[in-house]
């Protein structure tokens, strides 16, 4: 399926939505729960706020600065489902955060904060996305620390899915 900007300004927003009605529905001592040898609900809080920053920070560069840093796309965006494919084959294969996208211990009393946080970054992506064409979404690329180069679609692809992802395991592991 190819969303359209508003589709994925929607999907965004409800995947947003979702995260933070998680954290703030359960027990605060759930920020600092973990099962054996995974992050904690609040790593895996700051890590999206990790990979949420860049982007956002990313998108609000002219388009012109992008493509000269990162280069021009031809080949046409993935769909979504194909960009899900794709990060899903990266992790089969032991893909893992790395670098900077590794979350620091989190306090439970850092809950409302980074959730805050996380507001303040999907928000800022989202009004980013508003000003971005159509156009300029699949000839965009921008630089995955898994992926390699995406368009910008597709980094927004992978936004959503890896939002729901957390957030599936967040549901499976620690409710």
């Amino acid at each position: 399926m190819d969303y359209h900007k508003k589709e994925i300004i929607s999907q965004l927003e409800n995947q947003s939505k979702a995260l933070q009605s998680w954290f703030l529905e359960k027990p605060i001592e759930k920020m600092e729960f973990a099962p054996e040898g995974a992050w904690t609900a609040g790593q895996h809080l700051l890590h999206l706020i990790k990979s949420a920053k860049p982007l956002a920070a990313g998108m609000g560069y002219p388009r012109l600065v992008l493509r000269l840093k990162f280069g021009k796309v031809n080949d046409p965006s993935r769909s979504y489902e194909q960009t899900v494919a794709f990060y899903q084959d990266a992790l089969a294969k032991g893909g893992r955060a790395m670098g900077q996208y590794i979350p620091r211990e989190v306090k439970k009393e850092e809950r409302d904060e980074l959730v805050n946080l996380f507001d303040i970054e999907m928000n800022s992506l989202i009004r980013n996305v508003q000003k971005w064409s159509e156009k300029n979404l699949d000839q965009t690329a921008v630089p995955h620390p898994l992926l390699g180069n995406l368009t910008m679609r597709e980094m927004l692809y992978f936004t959503i899915y890896h939002t729901e992802h957390h957030l599936k395991i967040l549901e499976d592991r620690y409710s």
